[in-house]
């Protein structure tokens, strides 16, 4: 009590619940006391949820009067009286009499339990503290007085029944929704130390696939995914994103100012936003000001850790080996260009010296990184207003030498009871991102760094000049690409890239009426890119050995550009809430409109030859070496959005949803779409017939039927664009500019639309084991696509409204939730989590069957499912060889890949190809586990999927000195040799391309 304001216990409850306090009312009468002069006060359930995992506990002096003390001071506090026994009945709010409760002495272990009839009898001391606990139930304590005879009446333990989630414009009680909704608390996600807030969304929600494309500080292309991939038209699958109710980039946000974040996965969750919500909705609420009763609340919170790579190659760095392999591939490949052996002598009996190195590349340009989070909030209350402004500050190294990002963020949210009917507030948040790196992707910078031999050091020895000299080989038969040393130390590459985010919201918050309220919001949000791309002072480069300048390097140039969104919202709602006298009867009616505009600018400049190392645009040469481009883009959207909920005594509950979308997409004749949904659910546990099933807190079967849309369809498909071509001899000197039509027009083609069916059973079992499950199916059809046409038409395919694709899936979520109530570890805290999913995607109608490269597309399979040969070993003997088919009569030699003879006609070509699944995982899953005990916390979290493939291009890594890259150690192991033809696991060795297409075809051999 000392350390935590009482006020602020009850803001926590005021957070939990839809219990509201005014904290002027709040007095402190001696230690402990807290009078309440509000109508509306706290059940002892609500209060009991509260306090008790903060060890402490209360009693009820009265209804408006609240004593509350710490268990421990209580224990050593309490008088003990003359010893007696006292009897007692324990039953639940039925009268029901439950068997096997706990009756303890509060701080002994002088203790029984219920018989069959719920009565006990113990002997205790007049003063002594009776503890009654039962698995379900709220733990209740009994101060024991002059009476003999006790009464005694559990309360069920809901707390986890009053959680309320966010859903489309408002809140619900979890208990009470019909559709399919997971959400997750800023605290859970905030335990995990990444720096992009989008990834801490990995392995918390069944259905929802997040997946990290690459390492590269602060552009991680994060790709996310709700129940499958949902189209093909090219229109994306990512689902809506909203902060606050307005769209908003995730990785924008400052985590530590996430309050909850909602995953809305079915139809009837999702068809309030219509045309935006077929690949399903994520609302992101952030924390508003904490009502702490004039006190102000300073936090500070940071996160320091190292990264390091978790798999790399293992490449052959010793120059002496490196040599060996390098003849051996290139004799097997019949090529010329072999290090001598006198050579390869002069490294083996170096001892790693700087004339005769084994330099390791990846090993220079690989670093342990040092990353480190900082956050800085302030929170409280100011008369009728609550503020909270955070200040967040993230600076990442890359484990890959030069790639570095810090991002900074400022948000505010405010709120204040302008009048005692009006509520007005105000959000924003201001994020700016510095992302820095070598002008390379990683890809380049990664490949680059590999192909390089270990023969040579990135620079020649000093020769005592104090001026560092780059090398490019060691000897005139290496490969090579690029010195990523040489970029690195001399800054050669560099490129700046800034982004700023601009979140700004006010709503205001109105009581027009008793149960009807009328809610607006404006939104603006900008965004802006600034790319600077600076190639420095050309370097020269030398031969390690001879000192010969071999090139200079590099090349005077400048580009900038700049993109900008400039993003605007406006919605508006009424709601109306309205129950019967008698409370059986709750209706909630809700009526809206919406407008949206976005308006996408980009400008672009380029300069070279510059004279100065200033990397600025008037700085360089004038035409012709220069360029410059520019475009613009608009789309604007207009909705009409209703909702009406039917909850007959939380029993029975039914809800609509329907929008009304018009968007600048489509041309006029059809851009206008109804997205409707209904859903409806049986809280059977509510039924009277379940009562005496004690140990089922909660069970509901709920169903859902909607229709959605996706309106990322492109910006004009419905119009005849045209291009410029500089390509019409009217004279002969020259050519003249025209525009032309390049791809036919179909006005009338519609939305896609996404029909969603889901089934799910919610249950709570002995308000402790929460289980979820889900089935579901969703199907786009009308999916805008190029139509399927000969090219002999002259122009491009016009785009249609053809095609269906279908996702059926499962999802099971089981969650524990519990606490240790006596004994040394009273007060510990716990849960763990589990979870599993499973999505299988088919084209349900396609046209002709495609096959391009590696996939096939045609109805009845999965989207672009794999289609290569099927690799079946390594040929290990020429008999082998000369008894098998032939393979695309190539020179196949002993330790080249084998291919499966598909259709058994004795010859292996394109014919052979097959289906090979992996395309799409088998299930994911997720295990979510934590402990909170006095003040301490741990979590585990591990995330997983099972059966998905990866085509892994032939070339770096897998093809031993392509571009002079090292072979790795696991394929020099494990290679065929004559003198390990049966047992290999890789092909021989080959120079650079493993030997040419018999090896490199698409086949399994490379998923």
């Amino acid at each position: 009590l000392k350390q935590r304001p009482l006020t602020e216990l009850f803001s926590s409850i005021e957070k939990q619940t839809p219990y509201r306090f005014s904290y002027r009312d709040i007095v402190l009468q001696g230690k402990g006391n807290v009078t309440i002069s509000e109508q509306n006060v706290p059940t002892k359930q609500v209060l009991a949820n509260a306090l008790h995992p903060l060890g402490l506990d209360f009693e009820l002096q009265s209804e408006k009067n609240i004593v509350i003390f710490n268990r421990a001071e209580a224990r050593a506090s309490t008088p003990s009286g003359p010893a007696k026994r006292v009897k007692g009945t324990i039953t639940d709010a039925s009268g029901i009499p439950i068997i096997g409760a706990n009756v303890m002495v509060k701080g002994t272990t002088n203790g029984t339990i219920t018989d069959l009839d719920g009565n006990f009898s113990l002997e205790v001391s007049e003063g002594d503290v009776l503890e009654i606990s039962y698995i379900g139930y709220l733990t209740q304590t009994q101060r024991v007085g002059k009476e003999s005879t006790l009464a005694i009446t559990l309360s069920e333990d809901s707390k986890q029944l009053e959680e309320v989630v966010v859903v489309g414009y408002g809140t619900q009680k979890k208990v009470n929704l019909t559709g399919a909704v997971t959400a997750v608390t800023g605290e859970d996600i905030t335990k995990r130390p990444v720096t992009n807030t989008t990834t801490m969304l990995q392995g918390q929600v069944p259905g929802l696939r997040v997946v990290q494309g690459t390492g590269m500080p602060g552009n991680e292309s994060v790709s996310i995914k709700i129940r499958g991939v949902g189209t093909f038209s090219g229109a994306g699958s990512n689902p809506l994103v909203l902060i606050n109710g307005v769209t908003g980039d995730m990785s924008a946000v400052d985590p530590n100012m996430i309050e909850s974040v909602s995953v809305l996965k079915d139809a009837a969750s999702c068809a309030i936003y219509g045309a935006r919500a077929a690949n399903g909705v994520i609302l992101i609420t952030t924390k508003q000001g904490a009502d702490s009763g004039e006190k102000v609340s300073i936090s500070y919170r940071g996160n320091f850790a190292v990264h390091t790579p978790t798999k790399m190659f293992d490449l052959v760095t010793n120059s002496a080996d490196y040599m060996t392999l390098f003849n051996q591939a290139k004799i097997n490949s019949g090529e010329s260009g072999l290090y001598s052996e006198e050579d390869i002598e002069k490294y083996r009996n170096s001892n790693g010296s700087v004339e005769y190195p084994s330099f390791d590349w990846l090993g220079y340009m690989f670093n342990p990184a040092f990353v480190h989070q900082h956050n800085l909030s302030l929170a409280g209350t100011a008369k009728n207003t609550t503020y909270n402004i955070s200040l967040n500050y993230v600076d990442q190294d890359g484990t890959m030498r030069s790639f570095d990002y810090k991002k900074y963020n400022i948000t505010a949210d405010l709120a204040t009871q302008a009048t005692k009917w009006m509520r007005v507030g105000f959000y924003t948040n201001m994020m700016k991102g510095d992302r820095n790196f070598n002008g390379l992707s990683q890809d380049d910078a990664m490949l680059s760094s590999m192909s390089q031999a270990p023969t040579y050091m990135p620079w020649l020895p000093d020769d005592g000049s104090g001026v560092r000299k780059y090398t490019r080989k060691a000897y005139d038969n290496e490969l090579f690409n690029k010195n990523m040393a040489m970029i690195v130390e001399e800054d050669l590459y560099r490129q700046t890239q800034i982004n700023t985010d601009v979140n700004a919201q006010l709503w205001l918050d109105i009581d027009l009426a008793k149960g009807l309220k009328w809610y607006t919001k404006g939104a603006v949000r900008q965004v802006n890119t600034r790319n600077e791309y600076w190639r420095g002072n050309p370097q020269p480069l030398y031969n390690y050995h001879t000192g010969e300048l071999l090139e200079m390097n590099g090349d005077y140039g400048y580009s900038v550009g700049e993109n900008r969104t400039f993003y605007t919202n406006l919605y508006t709602y009424l709601k109306y809430d309205y129950t019967t006298p008698n409370e059986a009867h709750n209706f909630s009616l809700m009526a809206g409109y919406s407008q949206e505009t976005n308006k996408y600018e980009t400008l672009e400049g380029y300069r070279r030859d510059y004279d100065f190392d200033l990397p600025t645009i008037d700085a360089g040469q004038g035409a012709p070496n220069w360029s410059n481009s520019g475009k613009v883009e608009e789309w604007a959207l207009m909705s009409g959005f209703f909702r009406l909920n039917y909850n007959f005594k939380d029993r029975y509950l039914f809800e609509a949803n329907a929008r009304y979308d018009g968007s600048s997409r489509l041309s006029p004749d059809g851009r206008w779409g109804l997205f409707p949904s209904f859903s409806g659910a049986w809280r059977i546990s509510e039924e009277n017939f379940m009562k005496d099933f004690t140990w089922l807190s909660n069970a509901k079967i709920r169903a859902s039927w909607g229709k959605l849309g996706n309106q990322e369809i492109g910006l004009y498909p419905y119009q005849a664009m045209i291009s410029k071509v500089n390509a019409y001899p009217y004279d002969k000197n020259e050519l003249a500019s025209a525009y032309t039509q390049t791809a036919y027009v179909n006005r009338d083609i519609e939305w896609e639309t996404t029909t969603i069916a889901d089934v799910g059973v919610d249950l709570l079992l002995w308000n402790r084991l929460n289980v979820t499950f889900d089935w579901y199916k969703k199907e786009t059809d009308g999916i805008l696509r190029s139509a399927q046409v000969s090219a002999l038409l002259g122009m491009d395919a016009p785009t249609i409204n053809n095609g269906t694709m279908q996702d059926k899936g499962i999802e099971l979520a089981l969650n524990w939730n519990d606490y240790v109530d006596n004994g040394v570890m009273e007060g510990l805290n716990y849960n763990i989590g589990f979870y599993i999913d499973r999505t299988r995607n088919k084209l349900v109608n396609f046209g002709s069957t495609e096959k391009d490269g590696k996939v096939i597309r045609e109805e009845g399979l999965p989207y672009e499912s794999y289609y290569m040969l099927e690799c079946i070993g390594i040929f290990a003997t020429q008999d082998e060889i000369d008894n098998a088919p032939v393979q695309y009569n190539d020179d196949t030699q002993p330790g080249d890949l084998r291919y499966r003879d598909a259709n058994n006609d004795g010859v292996i070509n394109d014919d052979d190809r097959v289906l090979i699944s992996g395309k799409y995982p088998k299930f994911e899953y997720g295990i979510n586990a934590g402990l909170q005990w006095k003040g301490f916390d741990l979590s585990l979290l591990m995330q997983g999927v099972a059966g998905t493939k990866s085509f892994v291009d032939y070339r770096w890594g897998l093809a031993p000195f392509f571009q002079g890259s090292a072979p790795t150690k696991d394929y020099v192991e494990g290679m065929w040799t004559e003198e390990n033809p049966y047992n290999a696991e890789y092909p021989k060795l080959y120079f650079g391309t493993l030997g040419g297409t018999k090896n490199t075809r698409n086949n399994s051999y490379f998923l």
